[in-house]
C-alpha cells in the first residue's frame, strides 16, 4: 500500500504537446495577412480623407512649375 501512495505523490504530468511545424506556419501566414489587411485599410482610410490636400498641393506644385519655368 506504501508503493501506490509514493507514487502518487511523485507523480509528473504529461509534458505539453509540441505545436506541428504547419500550424505555426499556418498561424504566422494568419497573423501577416491579418496585418496586411489592416495596413490597406488605413492606407485606403488615410488617402480618402486626405485626398483633397494631396491634391491641391500637387496642383500648387505643377502651377508654380509652369510660372516659373520660361516658355522659349
Amino acid at each position: 500500500m506504501s508503493d501506490t501512495y509514493q507514487d502518487d505523490l511523485f507523480y509528473e504530468p504529461e509534458p505539453p504537446k509540441k505545436r506541428n511545424g504547419w500550424t505555426i506556419a499556418l498561424i504566422v501566414i494568419l497573423v501577416l495577412s491579418v496585418l496586411c489587411c489592416i495596413c490597406v485599410f488605413v492606407t485606403i482610410a488615410g488617402l480618402t480623407l486626405m485626398g483633397p490636400a494631396i491634391g491641391n498641393t500637387f496642383s500648387t506644385i505643377i502651377e508654380e512649375m509652369v510660372t516659373v519655368t520660361p516658355v522659349p
